[in-house]
């Protein structure tokens, strides 16, 4: 029967084979290793509360070897790089000090972190934007490991079975590698924030532990407790340290009554929205000062408040010295060495939620029609061409004077009166209306454009904006407002467009655009800028051409009249007119001016002429005549995009193209056809004088004598200036073809502004709007005389928006202007605080301005902290001591109900293993560390003791 029997039906462990635990092991080890955590730290020491404000870095690794997977995290502080001499000077200090502990191998970073009482104790809050690690804060850990779960909320460690396998795990390949830097394994629910972990070193293992109790023994919310517990933990192999006193550092946190004001909410043009018929009891009402910029909404919610902690510390004492027990305890705010007061501040302001808001606009692509129906300007989409016998028909503009100003009578136009689709009403509309033309609604208009504003010089390395209080900005910041408060995006897309209806209406009746910068399109500015500023040239054009067709005919008229009235001697007349203005000449090519011409039939008679060039500057084939400037035609204006597009298309046709030459030479052909009209016997060296005079050359011969003659680039065979020159016919600006024509450009710019969808008005109006938020809160720290104290980040905002403003990165926009309303945001709470702290500091009765900025200026730079007391440079003569006021005032506050205000007590205590000789060589007994945090009646202990690992 045994023969029988099939050995493969029996189950064979193989013990050969790795375990969970050994590949774990295997793949902890190459990460350490990748690390480089053997390297010792070769950085300087911490400064004062540095680890509370050096950023962190952070790289994290993926171990898939178990069911759930772990992430392994390395962080590690970034200093700041100190000056050489600074270092020197440290190291100088510490060389007589430690001599033996330099030259001790087994006293690592770690240990010099869990001495140092440089960063014993930090604000009491954390930071919402802090990127400080709890086992940092606690042990004032540089560097440090952490294992954990990857999804650690739903699959973390609740077993001793698994809190020993990592831990193990940690203390073997930190052994293996030479890990000189602690390990931590994070246990139970994450938002319990327990830890364990070990560190390894040579002949050393530290051992971190922590224990939380909800109901604490009584003798272990005081230090007298504390120090027998902390005795008792240290090794059995450390007797000798039994007799040294420990150093005790403490921190006993109070709150304060948390501060309320009413800041109330201010919506431009109310309409029943501001809030400041809501009352808060027991809490003060002040309003903003604002001079200009209107139109974004000010305020701060009810629910804004500063939460205000006094902490007061002892930072290093011996245990023999003070006394803390149930009955007794030296540690009250009348006998710490140094107090601080924190700030927490969570505010919200109506601006920065307003901007917020506006930011959704960015990713809606609805058009504008769909909000506001089809052809809500009066006018056919499908055409923008207008019928010239409705010009004759249509009612115009009149004006009246009132007070020295022009103003304009609305025509009866249906299009007008009818109402636009929206949550506004007409009344409301026409209010806000009035705001962004007030010389168009004179009954309404309260806030007239300061046309000294447009005068001022523009900054070309500043915002790509407009200038601030302009039609741009006025509008800009109103849709915003309208986002927020008037109707959403159907307010929004209501207000744009009766806005581009009024553009309409001005442009039907040769009224320039109220509000925006003279001259060209500019480039520095943004494109709805540029755009408006091309609608008014569109205007100015229109109009004097419309003059100088006025004028003809006047003109004509009286020269009609003239030729009646002088019929008997026309003959004579015309024989004296060709006599004066002309000469006939006889020549074959009437074009020709290369040889000199003789009398002829035909007629040279110039025409188009604007003044000689210089006093006695002639032709150079015809020595009697003199060179004449002639009347050209204007400029072509162009936006931003139009140069942009104009650049493309030459570049997709490349340089050989007929068509780019003829989008490049347009220009030039009109100005020689002039030229040519003007001087009917110039040649093109005579042009060349006058429209390029560089190309002009002098030389001087053989003989001495000095000659003229064109450069190199207008003499090459095929050049582009002798191609148009003998295409050029003699033909003013008066029988030229336009090269702008303004109809044709103005109804252009309004149908590209009427038919923009939401996104894109959104990016028409962004930076305007960014620009004039901060321009508003420049006005309110001014009003509030506060302006020095956020000048810093003001600048910083500005700058920030000026980069933004000319990046063409449209993906990043977003994205960076979220950082800056963030930053803005950040402001605003800032001055929210410091109107709380002003209120708190007893101003203006117990304390003076400067006093309050100059204490404000030190929680700006502090991480929301200030020193209200502190006996060592009150000793050495400083200011800051028991009888500062803010002390004075806040003292005898927590004196009255110091039970009531304590929310916190933490203890540090701390022993320090000396160096010992022995036969061996050098032994460090290592540090000994306990952290007790008491909460009421709750207690966290932290412990790092460390023990030798050396068999004796």
């Amino acid at each position: 029967m045994a023969e029988e029997i099939d050995d493969n039906e029996f189950y064979r462990e193989n013990f050969s084979a790795d375990s969970d635990w050994e590949v774990f092991n295997a793949q902890l080890s190459e990460i350490l290793q990748k690390w480089n955590v053997n390297m010792p730290d070769a950085v300087r020491c911490f400064k004062q509360g540095e680890l509370y404000r050096c950023k962190w870095r952070v790289e994290r690794e993926l171990l898939d070897t178990l069911k759930n997977g772990i992430e392994v995290e390395f962080h590690q502080a970034v200093l700041d790089d100190v000056a050489k001499e600074e270092n020197e000077e440290q190291v100088s200090q510490q060389k007589d000090d430690r001599q033996e502990e330099t030259n001790c191998m087994q006293r690592t970073q770690l240990h010099e972190d869990l001495m140092s009482m440089a960063n014993s104790f930090g604000p009491p809050l954390r930071r919402t934007s802090s990127d400080l690690h709890t086992l940092a804060r606690i042990y004032g850990l540089r560097r440090f490991i952490l294992m954990h779960p990857v999804n650690a909320k739903s699959n973390f460690m609740k077993s001793t079975s698994e809190f020993n396998f990592f831990l193990s795990a940690a203390a073997v390949v930190a052994a293996e590698v030479g890990s000189v830097v602690p390990i931590f394994v994070q246990i139970y629910d994450p938002n319990w924030n327990f830890f364990t972990g070990v560190a390894m070193a040579p002949a050393l293992r530290t051992n971190f532990r922590l224990i939380g109790l909800e109901q604490a023994p009584t003798e272990c919310r005081y230090l007298m407790g504390l120090l027998t517990l902390f005795k008792e933990k240290i090794p059995n192999n450390y007797n000798s340290l039994s007799a040294q006193p420990a150093k005790v550092s403490v921190c006993t946190t109070y709150a304060l009554d948390t501060m309320r004001i009413r800041l109330p909410m201010y919506v431009p043009f109310d309409h029943g929205l501001s809030s400041e018929d809501i009352f808060v009891e027991g809490v003060d009402c002040i309003h903003l000062d604002v001079q200009q910029f209107y139109a974004l909404p000010h305020g701060y919610t009810p629910e804004s408040c500063t939460e205000m902690f006094v902490v007061y510390t002892w930072p290093e004492l011996s245990e023999h010295v003070a006394f803390d027990s149930e009955q007794r305890s030296d540690f009250i705010p009348s006998k710490a060495p140094l107090g601080k007061i924190y700030l927490s501040v969570e505010a919200s302001s109506y601006l920065s939620c307003c901007l917020k808001d506006y930011q959704s606009v960015a990713n809606v692509t609805r058009s504008l029609e769909s909000y506001v129906g089809r052809n809500f300007s009066g006018i056919s989409s499908a055409a923008e061409t207008t019928n010239p016998l409705d010009q004759l028909t249509e009612h115009q503009l009149g004006s009246k004077r009132i007070g020295g100003r022009a103003y304009y009578e609305l025509p009866t136009q249906s299009t007008l009166t009818k109402r636009l689709p929206g949550p506004m009403t007409e009344s409301e509309l026409s209010e806000l209306l009035a705001y962004l033309f007030p010389d168009m609604h004179p009954e309404m208009a309260l806030f007239p454009y300061n046309k000294q504003s447009f005068k001022d010089k523009f900054d070309p390395m500043r915002i790509k904006s407009a200038v601030s209080d302009s039609l741009v900005c006025r509008l800009s910041c109103l849709l915003a407002t309208c986002h927020a408060h008037l109707g959403s995006l159907e307010g929004m897309a209501q207000l744009w467009a009766a806005f581009t209806r009024q553009l309409r209406l001005l442009w039907d009746n040769s009224l320039a655009i109220p509000g925006i910068s003279g001259g060209f399109p500019d480039t520095r500015t943004c494109l709805l800028h540029q755009k408006l500023q091309m609608l008014n040239i569109c205007v100015e054009r229109r109009v004097q051409r419309e003059s100088d067709s006025k004028r003809k005919q006047q003109e004509q008229k009286k020269a009609n009249i003239s030729e009646d009235d002088d019929k008997d001697n026309q003959d004579g007349d015309d024989n004296d007119e060709d006599d004066d203005d002309g000469e006939f000449f006889d020549c074959d090519d009437v074009n020709s001016g290369s040889s000199s011409p003789v009398k002829a039939v035909l007629s040279f008679k110039p025409e188009g002429r604007l003044r000689r060039l210089g006093l006695d500057e002639r032709l150079l084939d015809e020595p009697e005549e003199f060179l004449y400037i002639p009347q050209t035609q204007e400029p072509v204006p162009k936006t931003e995009d139009q140069l942009q597009d104009d650049a493309e298309a030459m570049l997709k046709l490349g340089p050989g193209s007929g068509l780019t030459t003829e989008m490049m030479c347009t220009s030039l052909l009109s100005d020689m056809e002039a030229f040519k009209a003007a001087n009917p016997r110039g040649i093109m060296e005579d042009f060349i004088r006058w429209y390029s005079p560089k190309d002009w050359e002098e030389i001087q011969d053989e003989n001495g004598e000095v000659h003229h003659r064109l450069s190199v680039r207008m003499t090459t065979e095929g050049n582009t200036w002798q191609m148009i020159w003998q295409q050029a016919k003699p033909v003013p600006i008066a029988r030229q073809k336009r090269l702008f024509d303004d109809t044709h450009e103005a109804l252009k710019v309004l149908h590209y502004l009427e038919t923009r969808k939401m996104n894109e008005i959104y990016e028409l109006t962004i930076v305007p709007t960014l620009h004039t938020a901060i321009l508003k809160l420049i006005d309110i720290f001014s009003n509030a005389h506060v302006e020095d104290l956020f000048s810093s980040q003001v600048e910083q905002l500005l700058g920030d928006l000026c980069r933004l403003s000319r990046s063409h990165s449209d993906t990043a926009h977003s994205l960076n202007y979220k950082d800056l309303l963030d930053d803005l945001s950040e402001l605003e709470k800032r001055f929210y605080q410091f109107k709380c702290f002003e209120r708190l500091s007893g101003y203006p009765r117990r304390s003076s301005r400067e006093q309050v900025k100059q204490q404000f200026k030190e929680i700006l730079k502090n991480d929301n902290s200030c020193t209200i007391l502190n006996k060592k440079l009150a000793a050495a003569g400083d200011v800051i001591g028991s009888g500062g006021s803010l002390y004075d005032i806040l003292n005898p506050k927590l004196e009255q109900d110091m039970s009531e205000r304590l929310i916190s007590k933490d203890y540090i205590i701390r022993l320090d293993g000396d160096t010992r000789t022995n036969e061996k060589g050098i032994n460090y007994l290592g540090p000994q560390f306990l952290r007790a945090i008491v909460t009421g009646e709750k207690l966290r202990l932290c412990g790092a003791f460390t023990e030798s690992t050396t068999f004796v």
